[in-house]
């Protein structure tokens, strides 16, 4: 789960950062819990936990992201990441301008954005007013003005302490420039597919019964369509060992259909007595009872062939890869059962 306040900055920026967090902590009053800053200890990664992903979860949906850039932020792959992953998923951002930068070098995906500089005193009520909507702001006016001017009159010497980064070759910079953009596609993909999983999720939850079910993971899934037509009649052809066997089988899918099927007690005597007992059959009506677990589950299986091949791209898929089997995909057909139902 996401914290609240994600601290994007370079590690080699790491004294100035301490300090801004400390302002945000004991000034502001956000929660030590609430924040998340990967270089400072109690802030960071839990032991055990796998680097990339938990920064990744901590990314997912914080309340505000505080950049810090710094002449090593720009110079951070992983930093020009966290910025894109907060511009693709649109979130609350607070972009803070450190020296020698300038509003010049603020471009790409941040250009026309509001940065505030790093010693602007005025501007940083903005974030406490952003942090207060959220009721962390718990400190008092008169604390939070005291740990703000204690912040800017440090700021001197913690800029002056940050490490300057070597000059990058332009060749170099345009690569990691194509690489940020490329990073910034890929998120776009996943945020693509995140609402492509989503809409699908809310369609099941609206499916009426199976065939619904089995119609949409035709429609949406990735999955190989021939592939799933033969689990889905393997599905229905394996029932044959849960109703009492393949004759048995054979008559429920035709009374599925509304086929006229007579029940031979003289030759399959033994499948239907067990069916029977199994409340799936009345012999005395000589009627399927649908109502039974079994047969709901059997209904369930043939439903799911249906919708399959009702998908007009499955279905010409399926055509092609059955081409020389001479048998018709009609799920209600004798002959369809015997090929692909075993009965």
């Amino acid at each position: 789960m996401s914290k609240s306040v994600f601290v994007s900055h370079a590690t080699k920026d790491t004294p100035l950062i301490a300090s801004l967090v400390d302002l945000i902590e004991d000034g502001i009053g956000v929660p030590e819990g609430e924040i998340f800053c990967s270089s400072l200890p109690g802030y960071g990664i839990p032991a055990g936990e796998k680097f990339v992903g938990y920064m990744r979860d901590q990314m997912d949906a914080p309340k505000v992201v505080v950049l810090v850039l710094t002449q090593n932020y720009f110079q951070s792959h992983f930093c020009l990441s966290e910025l894109g992953a907060a511009w693709v998923k649109g979130h609350n951002i607070f972009p803070i301008l450190v020296p020698p930068l300038t509003y010049s070098d603020v471009k790409d995906v941040l250009l026309g954005t509001q940065v505030i500089r790093v010693d602007d005193d005025v501007a940083y009520n903005q974030l406490r007013d952003t942090l207060e909507k959220y009721d962390f702001a718990s400190k008092s006016g008169t604390k939070w003005d005291t740990k703000r001017k204690l912040f800017l009159q440090n700021l001197p010497d913690l800029i002056a302490s940050l490490p300057t980064p070597t000059v990058i070759d332009s060749e170099v910079h345009a690569a990691a420039l194509a690489k940020l953009r490329e990073a910034q596609a890929e998120l776009l993909n996943y945020e693509a597919e995140a609402d492509k999983l989503k809409n699908y999720i809310s369609q099941l939850e609206h499916a009426k019964d199976a065939a619904d079910v089995a119609a949409l993971k035709a429609e949406l899934s990735d999955t190989d369509p021939v592939l799933e037509f033969n689990n889905a009649t393997a599905a229905v052809g394996k029932m044959f060992l849960k109703v009492g066997g393949k004759e048995v089988l054979k008559a429920m899918i035709a009374d599925h259909y509304g086929h006229q099927y007579a029940i031979d007690m003289m030759n399959y005597g033994d499948e239907y007595q067990e069916a029977a007992l199994k409340q799936l059959v009345n012999l005395d009506t000589r009627q399927v009872l649908w109502n039974a677990a079994r047969a709901k589950e059997l209904a369930r299986h043939i439903d799911a062939v249906d919708a399959i091949l009702d998908n007009p791209d499955a279905y010409a898929a399926i055509s092609k890869e059955f081409a020389n089997n001479d048998v018709p995909l009609e799920p209600d057909n004798l002959e369809f059962w015997q090929a692909f139902y075993g009965v």
